[in-house]
């Protein structure tokens, strides 16, 4: 599923990846889809989250999301459901247009079927992708959305996986999340672990060590320029959101206004050495460059 597609202030960038791995499905390892979903607070459609949820996920879980992303606090169940618990969202949003309601208190909201996408081993139950405005006292953030749906532990695991580098811009691009984005890739897996990745590296030729020397760039900016042009890249996006998303990670850190074009200027020399590392690659291919570039 691709995140960029749901524009506001805090995103999680999740790559696509029906694009590159929907093979799977046609060879006995079909994971499944994950619903696309809008949830927005009836009465103010300012109060949004865009959410992606297993299809299999019950509706009683679904309360639980709910209260998650709208940062309800509170025991399990404290939202209530119009559907049945025992059912599955897919039983409930068979296609998109179809809707359901969820309730706290005298709130009402609603979650409307969006699309749906084919999921990997690696697509998590649950994430929040974009959101803005706040429900009552509980300001919207979304890394600690995300936080409580895959778990702290979770999290702190998955970004320990990542080279030192990337981690700390990471941390510091604070309107974004790029958790569901690292576990959607599968940085946790090394390359001997990963489906027909080290096949594809040593057929492609690919040098670990001239992916550890990148970026090629000394300065703090060129460095940060590089980063946020391949972070947006991995999610596969369009070229016109690819470019708006690797805009908006560069103001993220702290950078004043630059379009991609000058972005990608500043950090010419690495993306050069990159084009050439992942010449003449697939889809597949080049998610496995920059799982192992993120990897170090």
């Amino acid at each position: 599923m691709s995140s960029t597609l749901y524009r506001s202030d805090h995103l999680a960038p999740v790559i696509n990846l029906a694009a590159a791995r929907a093979q799977r499905r046609g060879v006995g390892q079909d994971a499944g889809d994950t619903l696309m979903v809008r949830c927005v607070l009836v009465s103010d459609d300012t109060v949004y989250r865009w959410v992606g949820i297993h299809e299999h996920t019950t509706i009683a879980e679904c309360r639980v999301v709910v209260a998650t992303v709208f940062g309800i606090d509170g025991s399990e169940g404290i939202v209530a459901a119009e559907a049945e618990d025992a059912l599955e969202l897919r039983d409930v949003l068979r296609t998109p247009g179809d809707s359901t309601a969820f309730t706290y208190g005298l709130w009402q909201f609603g979650m409307q079927l969006a699309d749906v996408y084919p999921r990997d081993e690696s697509t998590p139950p649950s994430v929040c992708v974009a959101g803005s405005g706040s429900f009552g006292d509980t300001e919207f953030n979304i890394a600690e959305v995300n936080a409580e749906l895959l778990g702290v532990e979770r999290v702190k695991e998955l970004e320990s996986l990542v080279r030192a580098d990337a981690r700390e811009v990471i941390g510091r691009a604070t309107t974004h999340d790029f958790v569901p984005l690292i576990q959607a890739l599968g940085v946790e897996r090394g390359p001997a672990d990963t489906e027909g990745a080290a096949e594809r590296a040593r057929a492609a030729g690919v040098d670990p060590a001239r992916l550890a020397k990148l970026p090629l760039e000394t300065e703090q900016l060129g460095r940060d320029a590089f980063w946020a042009t391949t972070l947006a890249a991995a999610c596969c996006a369009d070229e016109t959101t690819t470019s708006w998303l690797t805009e908006s990670i560069m103001r993220s850190l702290g950078w004043e206004d630059m379009d991609a074009d000058t972005i990608r200027q500043l950090c010419a020399a690495s993306l050069a050495e990159l084009d050439e590392i992942s010449a003449d690659m697939s889809v597949a291919e080049r998610l496995d460059i920059y799982r192992d570039l993120l990897r170090g």
